[in-house]
């Protein structure tokens, strides 16, 4: 996402009185970190939760364990739960959860380097409204990252334009 479509972004969040909030694994706190380079960010922006480790996700973000052995922790399911544990643990309307394996090192087979879940979350007038992806990205662990942080903002906007 170009800085156009950050500022779209953080733009609707304002005009609709909507928070948001980020609940992030892979990225490193770099969702929250863009949607804060916005002057006046406190006015959309709750805060987010870096939870890198598999028992803050749980404790933090209220991941059920038994998803995690059955999805993986890599798994739109897990960055589903993460999104709605960061919704409710910061009082938002909207989150953005990310996790997954940036690199160079720490894949395995089925989830091998550069696959990253993301999962947007908004409270709409008739109830939660969830927006998942899974990206199979072949970067450098930073533009792993980059990549994923930039398709987390844009993932948001899409499911933001779609119900008004």
């Amino acid at each position: 996402m170009d800085q156009t479509h950050l500022t779209s972004l953080t733009e609707l969040l304002l005009q609709r009185g909507l928070h948001i909030a980020t609940a992030e694994s892979c990225t490193l706190g770099g969702v929250a970190s863009a949607l804060g380079s916005h002057s006046g960010a406190s006015a959309y922006l709750q805060g987010g939760i870096i939870a890198y480790q598999s028992d803050l996700k749980t404790s933090l973000l209220g991941v059920p364990p038994e998803l995690i052995e059955t999805y993986h922790v890599v798994s739109e399911e897990v960055a589903c739960a993460m999104a709605l544990g960061a919704m409710e643990q910061l009082q938002a309307e909207v989150a953005i959860a990310t996790t997954g394996v940036a690199g160079p090192t720490g894949g395995d087979a089925a989830h091998p380097v550069g696959t990253i879940c993301i999962a947007v979350v908004f409270e709409g007038p008739r109830g939660p409204v969830v927006n998942s992806t899974t990206l199979h990205l072949s970067g450098s662990r930073e533009e792993n990252i980059s990549q994923a942080i930039q398709e987390a903002l844009h993932l948001t906007l899409q499911l933001l334009e779609a119900h008004p």
